[in-house]
């Protein structure tokens, strides 16, 4: 008998890789389709889809990075996190320079994310900090959920989507009250103190945090192993050795300090094709969408064109824009790397409060991340590298939500 379960299971396995390799070839094949009709989408989309390859292997999550470190005291994906901005940062500087080598006071590249600074960040922040540990994921993280086949992240994706609608609703009164007169600071043109001084203070701001995040680690006790792999002596063919290396990537766990490394230099190739990355602007682009439909807007946002990250890359046309590349492909990405894994595989709840929690979750996601122009990767992981102020303040907010979070975490059970 448990000879049978263990065939079904390697059976089982051998269509997930076979299957896996089917959608790897799927995504190369859209992508030079793609490209006939627009290069810079079609490098996007491949970009996308391995930065959901990254994201589900390593189990990148912005959400578990906040989470963990208030709930355990452990800093092992935060730290992953801040990797990732550091190299970002670095990277970022030099395509803002040749972008806008010389920038005004109040100039910024509009292609950067340099978001609204005021309120509405704070506010947007400290919900979707809530948000996204109730729902046990950010956005980018329910995405690769859904590949791996968990059923409560569908349900948080459909409170993503209820949430932008409410907040399509809702939009006029934070445009006029808030959002309008809110600045944006890109620190290169404040004081004019250039680009050079302005990545030393990003670098200094991250290098701070990680020092927090060690004293955080040294109270709670938490100490970081590394377990060293044994190599195989009688493996010493080159074909095997390439075997064992395209294994070791497609079908084995990546840390999540690799997972954000990796993540740092995908997010500059993002940038070097079109912006920074972001996946909420799909998902902003379809609820209008919805919202019309409904007859729930008139059209277009108000001051929508006037913005930048996800919410104003959502105004594109086409059902193969920018934003469906680089929400989808996430998706895609992520979905092929789950099955070489052998990990995708149909989970429901045990418990039907989680699908309550999952919705709620979805709900305060949806609604604060297009009131912050983006999400944990558009408003606080692009938005620090962009040397945009309004990624530390998003940042802060997301960490103070966070950390309410965990606490009803803690009363729910």
């Amino acid at each position: 008998m448990a000879n049978l379960i263990i065939r079904t299971e390697n059976i089982r396995g051998s269509k997930q890789r076979v299957l896996g390799w089917s959608f790897f070839l799927a995504i190369i094949l859209a992508g030079f389709a793609i490209s006939l009709n627009n290069f810079s989408d079609a490098a996007i989309w491949i970009t996308a889809s391995a930065l959901g390859f990254i994201l589900q292997k390593s189990r990148f999550c912005f959400a578990s990075a906040f989470r963990d470190l208030f709930l355990f005291g452990s800093g092992h994906n935060m730290k992953a996190v801040l990797f990732a901005m550091a190299i970002a940062s670095v990277g970022f500087v030099g395509i803002l320079v040749w972008i806008l080598p010389d920038p005004l006071p109040g100039e910024f590249p509009s292609s950067a994310h340099v978001l609204p600074f005021g309120l509405s960040t704070i506010i947007a922040g400290s919900v979707f900090g809530i948000g996204m540990v109730l729902a046990g994921g950010c956005v980018s993280g329910t995405i690769y959920r859904i590949a791996e086949g968990y059923v409560a992240s569908i349900v948080t994706m459909i409170g993503i989507f209820t949430g932008t609608i409410l907040l399509i609703i809702s939009w006029d009164f934070w445009w006029d009250t808030f959002i309008s007169n809110e600045p944006k600071i890109f620190l290169p043109s404040t004081q004019s103190i250039g680009y050079g001084f302005s990545l030393l203070l990003t670098l200094l701001g991250i290098g701070a945090v990680y020092l927090i995040v060690i004293y955080v680690e040294s109270k709670s006790g938490i100490i970081e192993f590394i377990s060293a792999k044994t190599q195989n002596q009688n493996s010493t063919g080159f074909q095997q050795r390439i075997l064992e290396n395209i294994n070791n990537v497609v079908s084995r766990s990546w840390t999540a300090k690799s997972g954000g490394i990796a993540l740092g230099f995908i997010a500059i190739i993002y940038f070097l094709f079109h912006s920074p990355p972001g996946v909420t602007g799909e998902i902003m682009k379809q609820s209008m969408n919805i919202s019309a439909i409904l007859n729930l807007t008139d059209g277009p946002l108000k001051g929508i064109a006037s913005l930048s990250g996800c919410l104003g890359s959502s105004i594109g046309s086409g059902v193969i824009s920018h934003t469906f590349v680089s929400t989808v492909g996430v998706f895609s990405g992520a979905l092929v790397s789950a099955l070489l894994s052998q990990e995708f595989k149909i989970r429901t709840p045990k418990e039907p409060k989680r699908y309550i929690q999952s919705m709620t979750g979805g709900i305060l996601m949806g609604y604060s991340a297009s009131l912050g122009i983006g999400c944990t990767i558009g408003a606080f992981f692009s938005a620090i590298p962009s040397l945009s102020l309004s990624g530390w303040l998003f940042g802060l907010s997301l960490g103070l939500g966070a950390f309410v979070g965990t606490k009803l975490i803690k009363a729910i059970g």
